[in-house]
């Protein structure tokens, strides 16, 4: 789970998208999540990163826009594959989904050394359980979070970590309204089988 730092001047593919070794999840997690879309912040220093986050019946997508363009990662858990999505080229990769998703989206992941709630707060709206998190990774071999856990959606909605000034978060959340063709590849575009850097990254994440 080391995180590399953010370099702005890269493209995402050759930068590995840093964000996907932040946590790891695991599919049972996300099985009863309420429908919603959300704007999503991820802070690291001084920079920031925006995207948006869809969740419908247990179907997620994300999305993330920089200079070089958008690329979006669609995890279909009851067809078990991950399609990483290249506007740019018109492409996209399909990946055998096993126990492990891309770590993108913020959660507790099950096999935390520690978790322990220390209260309850509203946060972008709703109430959430607050927890302090120990997973593994990090030079000390340890990594501290603090995370809130929406009572209504069931779901994490922000994560900021111990060591430094990195947070990620869902805000404008908002519930239903998605249609179903989110979660598809788009129309037109061509299947390949050269993975990049960053979805080799992926696939190692996720084994």
């Amino acid at each position: 789970m080391n995180k590399p730092g953010w370099c702005p001047e890269k493209s995402p593919r050759s930068r590995g998208y840093w964000w996907i070794l932040l946590i790891l999840l695991l599919i049972p997690g996300w099985a009863g999540a309420v429908e919603f879309t959300a704007q999503m912040m991820v802070k690291d220093g001084d920079k920031t990163m925006p995207g948006k986050i869809y969740f419908q019946n247990g179907k997620m997508r994300q999305e993330f826009v920089d200079e070089e363009g958008r690329t979006i990662t669609i995890v279909r858990p009851d067809k078990k594959v991950v399609w990483v999505i290249m506007p740019q080229e018109k492409t996209y990769l399909e990946l055998p989904l096993k126990t492990r998703l891309p770590g993108q989206f913020i959660q507790i992941p099950p096999d935390a050394i520690s978790r322990r709630q220390v209260g309850t707060e509203t946060v972008n709206g709703y109430v959430a359980d607050k927890y302090e998190v120990s997973v593994r990774g990090g030079e000390s071999g340890l990594t501290k979070q603090t995370v809130w856990v929406a009572k209504k959606l069931q779901v994490p909605i922000k994560m900021v970590t111990a060591r430094r000034d990195f947070s990620m978060e869902y805000r404008n959340i908002k519930e239903g309204g998605l249609a179903a063709l989110l979660f598809e590849p788009p129309k037109g575009y061509v299947k390949t089988t050269s993975p990049t850097s960053f979805t080799l990254k992926m696939m190692k994440e996720m084994e």
